[in-house]
């Protein structure tokens, strides 16, 4: 699994920094109802431009995407590569939102790699089986559930005095 992002700087950063959690409703008597989900933004993008890269460079960015399973795995990105600039906060976590983007110019390379951002969110889901065998408590760190608390663990066991348990936490800022 891709850890860290390599640390090349871009020639050129662009930001989407998203947009409020909110959505639209139409009404029978006409205009829309908005709903705002919470306080944070989402949908945050970051594409990063790179120009005249040499081969290993370019080899870099393309096993990494290869080590991330495409968009799949989460993974962090250096301070560095963003010349230590505050415009995403450290803890993010990122995502490839597409394959990165190649042309090649004899030994030099041009590539485009666009990254959705998952904000300072450290998801922990821990899953656990009461009245099970010892080592069978498993922490799993996944962004599987997506959409508006709260999320709902519809558990069928065979002895009903036992309780499937589900736990959510959501580092941050609560919303």
């Amino acid at each position: 699994m891709a850890q860290i992002y390599p640390t090349i700087q871009p020639d050129s950063i662009s930001f989407d920094l998203g947009g409020l959690n909110v959505t639209d409703e139409p009404t029978l008597t006409g205009g829309t109802v908005r709903f705002r989900h919470s306080t944070k933004e989402n949908n945050h993008q970051v594409t990063l431009n790179y120009e005249n890269l040499t081969e290993d460079e370019l080899l870099q960015i393309r096993n990494h995407y290869k080590d991330a399973a495409g968009s799949h795995y989460h993974f962090t990105v250096s301070p560095l590569v963003w010349g230590n600039s505050d415009v995403v906060p450290s803890t993010s976590l990122y995502r490839y939102a597409s394959t990165p983007e190649e042309e090649h110019f004899g030994v030099y390379h041009r590539v485009s790699v666009s990254l959705v951002v998952l904000v300072g969110i450290d998801l922990n889901y821990k899953m656990i089986g009461e009245g099970a065998t010892l080592g069978a408590e498993e922490s799993v760190e996944s962004f599987a559930l997506s959409g508006i608390a709260p999320f709902i663990l519809n558990g069928d066991y065979a002895n009903p005095t036992l309780d499937p348990t589900l736990i959510l936490k959501a580092g941050g800022a609560s919303s």
